[in-house]
Parts: C-alpha cells; sequence; structure tokens
C-alpha cells in the first residue's frame, strides 16, 4: 500500500524540525555573525557592529592565521598519507588470514579509545621528552647519540612531532574502516588471482584498491573533517606557537579570547571567530567535492 505525501511529510517533520534548530539555525547565525564585529559571545544582537566581508579581509591579510591555514593543509597531506598507508598496510595484513585476528585488531585501535587530551600529554611528557622521553632513552640505549639528543618539542621539530603523534591515534579508526570494506570482497576474487600467479601487491593494485573506492572516497572525507577541525592536539602541544596552530585553535582563541596577542593584533573577536569557521566549512565542502569528482560514486556489486 503506497503512502501518501502528507503521511511521508508528517513523519518527516520531526527529524527536520530537529535537524533545523540543531544544525541549520547555528550554522546561519554563524553566518551572519561573520559580517559583524561582536564584543563577546554573550552580547545582544543590538551591540553588534557591522562590519560587512572585513572579518575576511583581514583574516587573508593576517600572518598568523595564513600560518595556521599552511599548518592544517599539511597536516592533512602529510597526516594522510602516514595515516593511510598504515591503515591500508594492517588492514590487509588483518585479512590475509593471520592468527589472532581480534586482539591485533583491537590492538591497533586502542589509541582511539584514549582522550585526545590525555594522548597527547602522553606523546609530549613521556615520548618527545628530552630528559626522561621513550625515544630519548631508546635511542641512548642503541648508541644513536645524535638522534637522542633531538629536541622534538622545540621549534624546528614540534610541527612533525605532533603530526606524528596525532596520526598514531588516528590510524586505527580509518584501519577499521578499511577492514570491514576489505572483508566485503569475495575471497573467490583472490583465489582466482591466486591460481593465475598473481602475487600479493598484483591483487593489492587490482583487486582490493579497485574494489575498496567507495569506501577509500568516505574515509578521505572523514580524514578531510577531522584535520580541517584539527583543535585538541593543536591546543596541547603548541598553544600560541605559529608552528602549530591551526584555524580551529585561532578560532576559539577569536571567540574566547584565549592567548596572547604575540602573533595575532587582536585577540578577542567573536566576529572574525565566526569568520574561520565559515571558511572552515566551505573549505571542507569545497575539499569533499573535489574528491567526489576524483572518485565518482559506481555501483559495485559482489
Amino acid at each position: 500500500m503506497k503512502l501518501s505525501k502528507s503521511i511521508i511529510a508528517l513523519f518527516l517533520m520531526p527529524a527536520v524540525l530537529v535537524y533545523l534548530v540543531i544544525f541549520l539555525y547555528p550554522t546561519l547565525r554563524t553566518l551572519a555573525m561573520s559580517f559583524y564585529e561582536i564584543p563577546s559571545l554573550s552580547s545582544r544582537v543590538k551591540e553588534w557592529e557591522f562590519k560587512g566581508f572585513q572579518n575576511y579581509n583581514d583574516l587573508i591579510h593576517n600572518s598568523y592565521f595564513l600560518e595556521s591555514v599552511r599548518n592544517v593543509l599539511g597536516i592533512w597531506a602529510i597526516g594522510g598519507v602516514l595515516i593511510f598507508a598504515f591503515a591500508f598496510l594492517f588492514a590487509v595484513i588483518l585479512t590475509s588470514g593471520i592468527r589472532g585476528k581480534s586482539f591485533w585488531r583491537s590492538l591497533i585501535f586502542l589509541p582511539n579509545t584514549v582522550s585526545a587530551v590525555v594522548l597527547s600529554v602522553v606523546w609530549l611528557h613521556y615520548i618527545f621528552n628530552s630528559n626522561y622521553g621513550l625515544l630519548t632513552t631508546v635511542f641512548n640505549r642503541l648508541g644513536l647519540t645524535a638522534l637522542a639528543n633531538i629536541q622534538w618539542t622545540d621549534n624546528e621539530h614540534i610541527y612533525f612531532s605532533m603530526i606524528v603523534a596525532f596520526s598514531f591515534g588516528s590510524i586505527g579508526y580509518f584501519m577499521l574502516i578499511l577492514n570491514a570494506g576489505i572483508d566485503r570482497i569475495p575471497t573467490d576474487y583472490y583465489e582466482a588471482a591466486t591460481l593465475d600467479g598473481a602475487s600479493v601487491v598484483v591483487k593489492f593494485f587490482k583487486i582490493t584498491l579497485p574494489l575498496l573506492r567507495d569506501v577509500f572516497r568516505t574515509t578521505l572525507v572523514l580524514w578531510t573533517i577531522n584535520a580541517f577541525n584539527f583543535f585538541v592536539w593543536s591546543a596541547t602541544f603548541g598553544l600560541d606557537d605559529p608552528h602549530t596552530v591551526t584555524p580551529g585553535y585561532y578560532m576559539y582563541q577569536k571567540v574566547f579570547g584565549k592567548g596572547t596577542s604575540v602573533y595575532s593584533e587582536e585577540v578577542f573577536n567573536v566576529g572574525a571567530g565566526a569568520s574561520v569557521g565559515i571558511l572552515i566549512t566551505v573549505a571542507v565542502l569545497i575539499v569533499t567535492a573535489l574528491i567526489n569528482r576524483l572518485f565518482p560514486k559506481d555501483r559495485l556489486e559482489y
């Protein structure tokens, strides 16, 4: 029996209303706020001073913000390569018939069960610490003095140290998604390829990757959202260090007035913070559209 349009609309209405209240309204309000100079987050609308596109223009010419954009693009590119290289490697190994699959999968995913704040503190104080950190201790034991003397959290190394630490905590999440995608691929394809003499590498590039295209596109979109909203690690590792600040943390500075004005001439400006939020949203949408264009969705049945 076919449902009438009015009945369908009636059932959809609660979900639509919740979406409009929780998601659409804050988005539109943030967009409106980005065109004003707002003294505080609790300011009334009558206290807002209209600035037009001035907030956006100030951001474009702000070297501190531009540095944060370069930082997040580097995190997206370098971190993405690291994460997906290891995520694919672990996913393929786990689906190769290895013993104790559930145990190894849980072990790799374990860092994702730990709070990002806790994980970042552990890396800072117990791995990167130049006095008693794990890296320093291991390199000293191996006699690699040059590596042991590296200050992992100085201005020269803090950026890449942050990316490595963040990647470590993200590999398990994407590995789990890719692992589920590989598990869906029929083993008949791999058995036929083995009979034809195909190597593991050939099977990966000729069978696994093509059949994982939709899953890989989804993971790329999720990674883009995570990278562009990079915040906790930036706040924990660098605070106001321009080598680690990202747009997400810069927005936090503007909205809540945290940090100092050493690198930015005016820290507390809610309207400017809203502008950053809108730019992050637009950037995510653009990159997502490009990913969908590069990896068009095909209906694969297997």
